[in-house]
């Protein structure tokens, strides 16, 4: 007999209930819609005839057939209008037309006998009104008088109407049906949480019962939970208690003794195929290791292509100069990435080796609940140092990659500088961490600047390694600081380091090509002038140096958001 869900019962129940109570909400919706749009048309029809009455009065008054049928024509091309009669002060027709003008009682149809009578029709598929036509005579201050001159009949259907209010309802229908579905969804869902998944769970737990371990096969019941399913896990406790004591009694007799073996086999048989899983599932983590392993392989060569990459670009003497800072990064970088290469390597290496004992041990039919615990505690441990260590060599590789690829490119972009200058600050901790000197950046996260990505990391670069190479000096603990404030056109950076700074006479060669305080210990003196060149040229911008004794060396560099035309 197939198993009829509880929750799916329930859950049919209630929202059948809901879609009742919402269809009934919907058609009382489409009624009060009726009358609405109804009176609404009553009112355009209204608004329409104070609208024409000047024009379509004087047309019936000069006798201008022409303008007259042209009036009543294009009312009746409205799509409101069903039908339109005109009468002159008689109460003769000389205009009728519209779609249902058949459907009038004419014979009823009378013209209002005073010019402010307004007259209601409503036959049960048309309705409208007839109002009186005057013309006001105001040609000269002495005459203005006002002249009944015929009558106007509009008349509009309930079908123009239905059609109205369904089309009104079309939205939120369809909006009443993506809801409904919504709430399907969300309620099925809560089911699936609340009762089936529980119920699942007890009925996987109660499988696994195993008669040689009852103890290990209780049921965990949370503390904070008080429903049936709590009540029937306790029932399924105390019946492995009550089933404890009777096989206790048992083992006094030969008979447990035959069962006790049976219950063997059958263990033996169940340990064979968990085994196998477990073999299945060792085979799946080693394919996952070795696909690691292969994208460890494709980021070495990664970055060996970015290292040859920056050893072909140095042609020049200004050119190497400006590379030179990539030069002394990559050492750092490849040592930095060594390092969790290394242990990623270790730990595959380690995991190998466990690998091999558990094959030992499946082979000569050793292996115990002990060592495949131990197997997968040491398979857990490392996989997560690998990952962990390839994180993080693939973060470093991708900080050096964007500010590498950056220094080598021409083309302009949008950058915000505040995560930008951290990739930059990044891609020099190789040089920064023996050190105790600190970089602070003072900036908001919207500032942005759109320039050559590489000109603005070579000036940063530069900076900071001028900074370290010249400022600090016999001092253990220097600070370098970025104050980046940004206007409606212009970027300033103001560059301070707390280092030894400069003399004035010194000061006013700085940007000067091959000037250094270090010259015969591999400074070239390039690096401010290239700074220089970059912010005036590239970037079309300023710079402006200044030191004061003992308090370090400031620059102040404003550069304009877009490049000028």
């Amino acid at each position: 007999m197939q198993m009829v869900s509880i929750s799916h019962k329930l859950l049919t129940k209630v929202l059948t209930s809901f879609v009742i109570l919402t269809f009934f909400v919907f058609i009382i919706q489409l009624v009060l819609g009726y009358f609405t749009v109804r009176y609404e048309i009553e009112q355009e029809l209204k608004q329409l005839h104070s609208t024409i009455n000047s024009s379509l009065s004087q047309a019936i008054w000069e006798l201008n057939d022409n303008q007259l049928v042209a009036i009543g024509y294009s009312l009746s091309l409205m799509p409101t209008i069903k039908a339109i009669i005109i009468h002159d002060e008689s109460a003769k027709v000389i205009y009728q037309g519209g779609q249902l003008l058949a459907q009038i009682n004419q014979t009823n149809e009378q013209a209002p006998s005073s010019p402010t009578d307004t007259t209601s029709y409503d036959n049960g598929s048309l309705f409208g009104f007839t109002s009186t036509l005057s013309f006001n005579l105001a040609n000269n201050a002495q005459l203005n008088t006002t002249y009944r001159v015929g009558s106007l009949s509009l008349y509009s259907s309930n079908t123009t109407v239905i059609t109205r209010v369904i089309t009104q309802a079309v939205i939120p229908t369809v909006g009443m049906m993506v809801g409904m579905a919504l709430l399907i969804y969300l309620v099925n869902q809560l089911f699936k949480r609340l009762l089936t998944a529980p119920l699942e769970k007890l009925s996987q737990d109660i499988s696994r019962l195993d008669l040689d371990k009852l103890h290990q096969s209780k049921l965990n019941v949370s503390s904070t939970q008080n429903d049936e399913l709590s009540l029937l896990a306790n029932s399924f406790n105390l019946m492995l208690v009550k089933l404890e004591e009777y096989q206790d009694h048992l083992k006094q007799t030969q008979q447990e003794l035959i069962d006790a073996n049976f219950q063997l086999d059958q263990q033996n048989l169940s340990l064979e195929q968990e085994v196998t899983r477990k073999t299945a599932s060792l085979s799946q983590i080693i394919s996952e290791l070795a696909q690691q392993k292969e994208d460890l392989e494709q980021s070495k060569d990664e970055l060996k292509a970015s290292l040859m990459q920056l050893e072909n670009t140095k042609d020049q003497l200004v050119e190497s100069e400006k590379m030179a800072s990539l030069g002394s990064l990559v050492a750092g970088i490849a040592h930095e990435i060594n390092t969790p290469i290394g242990i990623g390597v270790t730990a595959v290496s380690y995991l190998a080796d466990a690998i091999g004992e558990l094959d030992h041990a499946v082979a000569n039919k050793l292996l115990t609940n002990k060592h495949m615990t131990e197997f997968l505690k040491t398979a857990k441990d490392s996989s997560r140092l690998v990952v962990a260590n390839l994180q993080k060599a693939s973060k470093l590789i991708q900080s050096f990659k964007e500010v590498a690829v950056d220094q080598t490119s021409e083309a302009h972009r949008t950058i915000h500088l505040p995560a930008y200058l951290q990739e930059v600050i990044q891609s020099l901790q190789p040089i920064l961490r023996p050190t105790q000197h600190k970089v602070i950046v003072n900036c908001d996260d919207v500032v942005a600047i759109n320039c050559q990505a590489g000109s603005l990391a070579q000036i940063f670069t530069n900076l900071i390694l001028n900074s370290l190479t010249h400022a600090f000096e016999g001092v253990n603990q220097g600070q370098i600081v970025f104050n980046i404030s940004q206007t409606s056109d212009f970027i300033t950076i103001d560059y301070h380091d707390t280092g030894n700074g400069i003399s004035q006479k010194h000061l006013d060669s700085l940007f000067e090509p091959f000037f250094t305080t270090k010259r015969g210990q591999g400074g070239s003196g390039l690096g401010t002038h290239i700074v220089y060149n970059l912010v005036t040229q590239s970037l079309h911008g300023t710079i402006a140096a200044a030191c004061e004794p003992g308090q370090g060396l400031s620059y102040s560099i404003q550069l304009p958001q877009t490049k000028p035309k």
